[in-house]
């Protein structure tokens, strides 16, 4: 099973219409294209998960809006794993990971898209951990 450490960048901002259409326009201008995205409510706020192609293109996407009135920006190392040819994927390694202790703070999927594969993005606590889980796998 294929997988990648990548940088996802999380950002808050207002929640109101439009607000995720301005990181999206944003990114796009810059060239980046977002390969994964999750948004949700945080405490009156949006808080958005982006991966991207470029990640130094998308962390000056994210410091640009900081500087509009957005922000805090965060960045973490997340795990992309390769699930297009696996059915039930995500059930198997998050199954994989609870039986080899490694906890998962929070995951979410991605769509295959021109002619990159679907993906399932996991933030863990124990990185090194979950690598080895997943090499059981295959």
């Amino acid at each position: 099973m294929h997988y990648d450490n990548v940088t996802e960048f999380s950002i808050y901002l207002a929640d109101k219409p439009g607000a995720l259409a301005c990181v999206l326009e944003a990114a796009t201008i810059e060239g980046v294209h977002v390969q994964a995205v999750t948004v949700g409510d945080s405490h009156g706020s949006g808080l958005i998960r982006l991966v991207g192609n470029d990640a130094e293109a998308l962390r000056q996407v994210c410091e640009q809006l900081v500087h509009a009135g957005g922000g805090p920006v965060t960045e973490a190392t997340v795990l992309a794993v390769d699930v297009s040819e696996r059915p039930n994927a995500f059930r198997d390694i998050v199954s994989q990971f609870a039986s080899d202790g490694v906890n998962v703070k929070y995951a979410y999927q991605a769509p295959q898209l021109n002619g990159s594969p679907a993906r399932c993005i996991f933030r863990v606590e124990e990185p090194d951990m979950a690598t080895k889980s997943l090499d059981t796998l295959g």
